[in-house]
């Protein structure tokens, strides 16, 4: 026996299927339901939210307590923002400056080869014919060598020899007892003397120095025979010619013996008084012991002495 048949079973599947569509449309219905309530309470929770903000801000919400929400949100007034300042404008960057380059040597430029210059013919010399040899020209005789009266080893020429170290000697006591020469010629203008003890230690053993009177020589001219002595305080010293020969002789016993006779007979008061008067008293030359002690009349040296010793030659 069939239960079911066919036509039964297709009502049934249709039914169960309207019967599934309806359960899913209610329960579409309950979720958007479901949805807009909490939608609802989700805009509730925002607007007290808005409200407590605005409230701490101060600001009027329009409303007392107990008054019934409307539900309207009242629009926050905007604040205005704080001006910012404009910001400076940045500074130019330096571009850097280029550094310096070395410059680079020069070249230098290459020498020319000199070319070798070309050589000039040489020219023979022409024959010249020699002339005659040249007469010496003639120079003149040579300067001659005169001996005057007074030069030649002699009571005139130990004479001058004597004063001259006379003189000297006194102005070295001098010298050593005074700084300067401004002192000694202030010394000798005022006619002053020198201690006893100075005076002696330069004037009592002059005259017997032998090696000092030996430097006196003595030269015989070859072409006259004319004798001269050299010496300090002469009129001839060292004598460089090939004419005057050297003749060897020792004087200095001679001059020695002058130079003592002269100390001892003029003594202290006669030399002090010739070294007071000076050279302007006599004729003015340096040596002017020699004009007071030599050249005087009655003495070696005058003019008439000489001339009697010539004549008795």
């Amino acid at each position: 026996m069939r239960l079911f048949s066919s036509r039964r079973v297709g009502l049934l599947v249709f039914a169960l299927f309207v019967l599934f569509a309806m359960v899913a449309a209610q329960s579409d219905s309950q979720l958007e339901a479901s949805e807009e309530m909490n939608s609802d309470e989700m805009n509730d929770a925002e607007l007290d939210a808005l409200l407590d903000d605005a409230e701490a801000l101060g600001l009027d919400t329009g409303g007392n307590e107990g008054a019934p929400s409307t539900g309207a949100v009242e629009p926050v007034p905007e604040v205005p923002e704080p001006e910012r300042e404009p910001e400076p404008e940045p500074e130019p960057e330096l571009e850097p400056e280029p550094e310096p380059v070395e410059a680079l040597p020069e070249p230098i430029p290459e020498k020319k080869k000199e070319q070798p210059k070309a050589e000039k013919p040489k020219l023979r010399p022409k024959p010249v014919a020699a002339s005659p040899p040249s007469q010496p020209r003639n120079k003149g005789p040579p300067p001659t060598l005169v001996a005057k009266p007074g030069q030649e080893p002699g009571p005139c020429s130990y004479c001058k020899a004597s004063a001259h170290r006379l003189q000297t000697a006194l102005h070295g006591a001098h010298r050593d007892h005074h700084d300067d020469e401004y002192s000694i010629e202030e010394a000798r203008l005022g006619q002053k003397e020198l201690p006893e003890q100075l005076y002696v230690k330069h004037m009592r053993e002059i005259c017997k120095d032998k090696e000092y009177w030996q430097g006196y020589k003595s030269f015989k001219f070859e072409h006259n025979g004319a004798t001269v002595l050299t010496g300090s305080g002469l009129d001839w010293s060292a004598i460089n010619d090939p004419r005057a020969k050297p003749t060897g002789v020792d004087h200095s016993s001679e001059l020695m013996a002058s130079c003592s006779k002269m100390e001892t007979e003029a003594e202290k008061t006669g030399l002090y008084h010739a070294w007071w008067t000076g050279a302007s008293g006599y004729t003015g030359r340096k040596w002017f012991f020699q004009d007071a002690f030599c050249g005087a009349k009655g003495h070696a040296c005058h003019p008439d002495s000489l001339r009697k010793k010539h004549d008795e030659l």
